[in-house]
């Protein structure tokens, strides 16, 4: 019985063979064309680690020259030695689930009711964005970043400590330094561009700032291919934008409280957001209620993360949703209602941050990170099994590990962001 629940035989997927090689292809199209820090990791591939949740990587690395005199007479060497690095990558299960009814009216709306609609608009987008955070945490795993400013830490940064222009060209000419591949030329011309993966408020900053010589991609891409969310160009490297690298309320912290009562998904949303729309479902609760609502502003942006994690919020915590305030003890004390409803569980004594935002710029002059795959990201729909067969579920699942392999490809350097 064990061997035949292993292997599928019992239960068997409502979508056919073929139907799953279309949507495979479609989540895949997708990560290539939306995903932005991922295409930046070397990928490798072993079908095989799922079976043993492990992949081994090995590079190479090259010889040293030798730079002796030799003689005719010389006619045996000892020859250049040949030497490699290896990691082993343990590779964890991934995966999201959206689950709804027949009569389900937000699924009429996305998809006209259909279940490639979901997959497209929605599910692909959760696959999307899991795979680039993945990414980003990480690139932000590197051994040495550097601050701006006088700071040497994330929580020693001031809003002050905005990105100084000549970091770029520094980052350059570390890498060449280092000899990184691709980024020092050896040909005629001009020498290669690196790229720097950034927020949008520090291309602001960079393009803004005094003297800058900032180029828009529209003047310099013309038939080459961009990378995605190109933005410009400033002293050989160019500038690619994402708002991922914006770390919300990870630095000095402003003003913090805890949960007063656990949340659940839907809640938190206020009845009215910007005279404009309703958020959320009706009846549901548009409050969240916490300890104390002192020193928190409408407009704030604020995190709600896991106290179990301390009290800083963390790259790497899943459980973590960022809302702006839009209204404070409405209707009751100590309550804080946001522009969104929240879409996670959070629970009694979870901590609600307003604090620095951070801002990491990544340079990179090759792949330093690795994309594992055991098993590449699919999308399945298990059969119904309620008793009116009316709850559908829609998710996709991967086995994989995004891990830092060659730090001394890229660099990390973090900085604030000026506001207005």
């Amino acid at each position: 019985m064990t061997d035949a629940y292993e292997t599928g035989a019992i239960f068997t997927s409502t979508v056919p063979k073929w139907q799953r090689t279309w949507y495979e292809q479609q989540l895949l199209d997708n990560i290539r064309m939306n995903c932005i820090l991922l295409p930046y990791a070397r990928v490798v591939e072993d079908f095989n680690a799922v079976k043993t949740g492990t992949i081994t990587y090995t590079e190479v690395q090259d010889a040293e020259p030798n730079w002796n005199t030799t003689t005719e007479s010389t006619i045996w060497f000892k020859g250049g030695q040949l030497d490699s690095r290896t990691i082993s990558i343990a590779l964890n299960l991934y995966h999201d689930i959206m689950k709804f009814s027949d009569y389900n009216t937000i699924l009429d709306y996305v998809a006209n009711g259909a279940i490639p609609g979901v997959v497209r608009e929605k599910l692909s987008r959760s696959l999307e964005e899991t795979l680039d955070i993945l990414a980003r945490n990480a690139f932000l795993t590197h051994p040495n970043p550097t601050f701006a400013g006088s700071a040497d830490s994330r929580a020693t940064l001031t809003s002050s400590d905005y990105f100084d222009v000549d970091i770029a060209e520094l980052a350059r000419v570390h890498l060449e330094e280092l000899e990184v591949p691709g980024v020092a030329s050896n040909t005629d011309g001009g020498s290669q561009a690196i790229v720097c993966v950034t927020t949008p408020r520090v291309i602001h900053d960079i393009r803004t700032a005094a003297g800058s010589d900032w180029l828009d991609v529209q003047k310099y891409a013309g038939a080459q291919r961009k990378f995605n969310s190109e933005a410009g160009q400033w002293g050989g490297v160019r500038f690619v934008k994402t708002n991922r690298l914006r770390l919300r309320n990870a630095g000095l912290a402003e003003h913090q409280t805890t949960l007063n009562g656990a949340s659940i998904p839907g809640q938190g949303a206020h009845t009215t957001v910007d005279v404009v729309y309703s958020p959320g479902q009706t009846g549901s609760t548009a409050y969240l209620p916490v300890t104390s609502s002192a020193g928190f502003a409408v407009g704030e942006y604020v995190t709600i993360h896991a106290a179990a994690l301390g009290t800083t919020v963390l790259d790497a915590d899943g459980t973590q949703e960022t809302r702006r305030i839009v209204a404070i003890d409405s209707g009751g004390a100590n309550r804080l209602a946001f522009d969104k409803p929240l879409l996670k569980d959070h629970l009694t004594g979870a901590y609600c941050t307003k604090a620095l935002d951070i801002h990491a710029s990544v340079f990179v002059g090759g792949p330093g990170i690795v994309y594992a795959v055991g098993e590449r990201p699919n999308f399945y729909t298990p059969p119904k099994i309620d008793d009116a067969m009316m709850i559908n579920r829609v998710g996709w699942r991967g086995m994989l590990k995004l891990q830092l392999f060659r730090p001394e490809l890229f660099e990390i350097h973090y900085s604030g962001g000026s506001i207005d």
